[in-house]
């Protein structure tokens, strides 16, 4: 899943890197489909289809800042929201995208979702002037999380309980591997022909997982559960696990947008392998991990990763011997890795079933809201407090157990009203 200081991090640095690529489809290769073997949930081609929609953004945020800039004659703050208004556009439209999968089914939402990509995918080779750059931004931003969410909310409706902690952590190689491939092929594209290349191949691959998806047969949906508003986009079993999730993710952030820039800082030989450290700790730990929150309770995963999150940005903040940065770098990525599966989990377990795809939507919007403001507000405590940002990640890592602490009888197993009238 995207995000402001992700995408910047993914467009900028290490995560481009083909050996990164390879792990990612490695694990993921190796990964057994987590979901019921009734033929009900075509697990590998929404899988896959989600892959394509990501590798689209991948691709075009490789190519869009020098496009903007040398094509469009964008300034750095134009082509700063040029190149983030799509991940805002991902955020915003991930819940709104769960209500309209829990009411119509998975399987419309994301084939409209791919439409969208498609859409924007085309607006990016028309593209004459900013105004038209930006909204070709916002349809693919939306496009894409509209796929994702109604993707995953589709698997997670026929999968047991026990595996749907396994089932967000995959999708989420999906998109991670399609945002880290997409600039791999973004390169070669550049690279052999222009831009019109980038932007047709941007179009043709959310044209590929609408064909996937309209392979499919369409699945059994669930009747929606009321017509309000505020339950509908934002259902109840995700305010606490969300709340949790927003201080959790800042940290991302803060890695995202700070850790190169402290490691040059401090002069370390290996600065140029930082990233590439945490986005390996993140992966191998995201695909052996996602089983664990059902399996030992997601609340306490959970409270476990915002531990393990936090002893690593502390020692990100203490420790100026290389070896050492290096080390809590990896225990900052494992930490964040648990977070997605663990919250997803948790959410399920007590969101009704027929609002919980739009749970889902609203606690990965959480993760992306973190994401985006933990960059802003580690300069801002770096610029104002002297201090390193990563102190902001640690604090937060721990402010984020708080809901889970004082509210934990509001995540509980969902309960159907026919058996709370036998109880009482």
């Amino acid at each position: 899943m995207m995000m402001i200081n992700e995408l910047h991090y993914i467009a900028k640095n290490v995560i481009y890197d083909q050996s990164l690529c390879r792990l990612i489809y490695m694990l993921q290769s190796n990964a057994d489909p987590p979901v019921q073997s009734d033929g009900t949930v075509p697990y590998r081609r929404l899988w896959s289809a989600t892959f394509l929609g990501f590798g689209a953004i991948g691709m075009t945020i490789q190519v869009l800042p020098a496009y903007a800039h040398q094509r469009l004659g964008a300034n750095a703050i134009t082509v700063g929201l040029a190149v983030t208004i799509g991940s805002l556009a991902t955020m915003i439209s991930r819940p709104i995208s769960g209500r309209f999968a829990d009411q119509s089914g998975g399987r419309h939402v994301a084939m409209v979702g791919a439409i969208l990509g498609l859409i924007g995918g085309i607006g990016h080779m028309v593209a004459t002037d900013l105004p038209i750059l930006i909204l070709a931004r916002l349809f693919l931003g939306a496009g894409e999380g509209a796929l994702f969410t109604s993707s995953v909310g589709w698997v997670l409706v026929h999968t047991k309980q026990s595996q749907r902690g396994k089932v967000a952590g995959h999708f989420g190689l999906a998109m991670w591997m399609g945002l880290a491939c997409g600039p791999i092929l973004g390169t070669v594209l550049m690279a052999i022909d222009t831009y019109s290349s980038v932007w047709i191949a941007a179009a043709i691959l959310p044209m590929f997982s609408w064909i996937l998806l309209a392979s499919t047969q369409p699945e059994k949906h669930i009747s929606p559960i009321s017509t309000n508003i505020r339950r509908a986009l934002f259902p109840r079993a995700a305010w606490v696990p969300g709340a949790s999730g927003v201080f959790a993710s800042i940290g991302y952030g803060v890695i995202a947008a700070f850790l190169v820039p402290h490691f040059a800082a401090l002069d370390f030989t290996g600065q140029n392998f930082a990233l590439t450290v945490f986005g390996v700790a993140f992966m191998i730990t995201r695909f052996l991990g996602s089983g664990y929150a059902a399996r030992f309770d997601g609340r306490r995963v959970l409270l476990l990763a915002f531990l393990i999150e936090s002893v690593g940005f502390t020692g990100l903040f203490l420790a100026h011997v290389e070896w050492l940065a290096f080390i809590s770098t990896a225990v900052a990525g494992a930490g964040l890795s648990l977070l997605i599966p663990s919250i997803t989990s948790l959410v399920t377990e007590a969101a009704d079933p027929r609002e919980l795809t739009a749970a889902v939507g609203a606690v990965t919007s959480a993760w992306d809201l973190g994401v985006t403001i933990g960059g802003p507000l580690g300069g801002l405590v770096a610029g104002t407090l002297n201090a390193e940002p990563f102190a902001l990640g640690a604090i937060a890592a721990l402010i984020a157990i708080v809901p889970l602490t004082i509210n934990s009888e509001r995540v509980r197993t969902f309960v159907p009203p026919s058996k709370l009238k036998v109880r009482k």
